[in-house]
């Protein structure tokens, strides 16, 4: 799932805010440290609501080298703030927190912050270009349960700059994350379980930097993260649903064997946003969505690009709407599987037997992109977006899948496909209402072929083999979807 870097910073912020005040060590603390390296600052807000950071606009402007005006993403404000809570989870006073500062025998300097009880960190309304995306974004009541601990990490490399970012979250630990939009709010509670043997989920990333461009490298991430709850609010925070919501989703156990992406300046001198590459080959333990005590479970999820692919991003403004626009090329042998696909019970236990591995292999774009526009909607007081996705010309790759297992050691029966699509296009909307999840259908259209069906036991093919074209496929626009909670 996704990792936070501004929330995993948080251990600079906390050493240095000019807002807090530094607690007296009495002697007793002072001879407990003694003749050990490093210094540890206890800090306390002064603040009754434990306000310790606020701003006003935070704006991002994009270099206008295109001649059509500036384009800027922006956050109307930012408040942080650390507290203590009751049994109740009520707010119960302010907070004092621990900040260790170390530098080891190899010149890498540690700074890790403990201790935290309670952490919130809201942002006012998101807007692109002066259009709201999202009314406000929220994450509250962070619980750092025991020894649980945010790190940054300064490290001393010969290839250059490396700034490491850590989080270590004991079980129990957990936050709120929700977004407004139109008077209605996604709302969701995030769990941090550590993986079986272990008692602390961790995970950390890493920034490096050279002369022309910065580099984000995954690292290790151990344990379970769960996004649960998942509920639309009305505006005086009431489940629109009753008791009813959209479930739960997350994943355990990320191996990453590559997995990085970098950022420069677009170098087209005509041309605004900035360019990177994207390298990951990572497997996921186990995917899971879970609802009414019951799971369905992917496992064993790996995803490999086979190489660096290239990206672009640019924020747009179209007189009308604002927004972002992404692409990726320089795609040719991408690799998506599924070890397994079974069901469960919620917590994962009495498993049933697999429904077999699906495979999408060596899907190539034939030197065609991948375009992504993000749009808030059009029209005074909006919010939401609007999502246009193309795949110009033509777009193929091979498709696997294969029954289960039977432990016999013989070759399992499968079906294998080779799927062309050309010039695909979809433009829809997407919204969050008092009725569930509206999604909107302005265009979509493509051609679709199947070529090459074979079903055997992958040495022996059996059955017939044949294509299948569909042209012109196409749904009606003005067509919908409404997602909600099960009644």
């Amino acid at each position: 799932m996704q990792k936070i870097i501004p929330v995993l910073s948080f251990p600079v912020m906390f050493a240095a805010s000019p807002v807090m005040a530094m607690q007296a060590m009495d002697e007793a603390s002072m001879a407990a440290v003694a003749g050990q390296s490093g210094i540890t600052i206890e800090t306390s807000t002064l603040n009754p609501d434990g306000d310790f950071l606020t701003t006003g606009e935070i704006r991002y402007t994009e270099e206008d080298k295109d001649g059509q005006g500036d384009d800027y993403v922006s956050i109307d404000s930012l408040k942080l703030r650390t507290y203590q809570t009751d049994v109740n989870g009520n707010f119960a006073g302010v907070d004092t927190f621990r900040t260790d500062i170390d530098v080891d025998a190899g010149g890498n300097v540690s700074i890790r912050t403990s201790d935290v009880d309670t952490l919130d960190l809201e942002l006012g309304a998101v807007s692109f270009s002066g259009r709201t995306l999202f009314g406000a974004v929220r994450f509250s009541m962070w619980e750092f349960v025991g020894s649980s601990y945010l790190e940054t990490v300064l490290l001393n490399s010969a290839d250059g700059a490396k700034v490491g970012f850590r989080s270590v979250m004991e079980e129990g630990s957990g936050l709120t994350y929700q977004f407004d939009e139109d008077n209605v709010t996604f709302s969701s509670d995030i769990v941090f379980l550590p993986a079986d043997g272990e008692s602390t989920f961790r995970s950390e990333v890493f920034l490096t930097g050279d002369n022309d461009q910065l580099k984000l490298e995954l690292g290790e991430t151990s344990g379970s993260f769960e996004i649960k709850n998942i509920s639309l609010l009305d505006a005086a925070g009431n489940n629109i649903f009753g008791t009813n919501n959209f479930g739960d989703v997350g994943y355990a156990n990320l191996g990453v064997d590559t997995g990085y992406f970098t950022i420069r300046g677009n170098p087209d001198a005509d041309t605004d946003g900035i360019l990177g590459e994207i390298n990951t080959d990572l497997t996921v333990g186990n995917l899971f969505y879970r609802t009414g005590g019951q799971r369905l479970n992917l496992n064993n999820v790996r995803l490999n690009t086979n190489g660096e692919m290239t990206y672009t991003l640019d924020f747009i403004d179209t007189g009308y709407t604002s927004g972002v626009d992404i692409s990726l090329s320089d795609l040719s042998d991408l690799d998506l599987t599924i070890g397994a696909v079974n069901f469960s019970a919620g917590d994962g236990s009495g498993a049933t037997a697999s429904m077999g591995s699906y495979a999408v292999e060596n899907l190539n774009l034939n030197g065609d992109s991948i375009n992504l526009q993000l749009y808030t909607l059009p029209g005074a007081g909006s919010e939401g977006m609007q999502m246009d996705l193309t795949m110009a010309g033509t777009t193929d790759f091979d498709l696997t899948i294969t029954d289960d297992d039977d432990g016999s050691g013989n070759p399992q029966p499968q079906l294998t496909a080779q799927v062309v699509i050309n010039n695909f296009s979809l433009s829809q909307t997407i919204d969050q209402t008092e009725k569930g999840l509206h999604v909107g259908i302005v265009d979509q259209s493509m051609d679709l072929n199947i070529n090459r069906i074979r079903m055997g036991d992958g040495s022996t093919q059996q059955g017939q083999t044949g294509r299948i074209v569909m042209n012109n496929i196409s749904l009606q626009p003005g067509s919908y979807f409404r997602v909600e909670p099960l009644r």
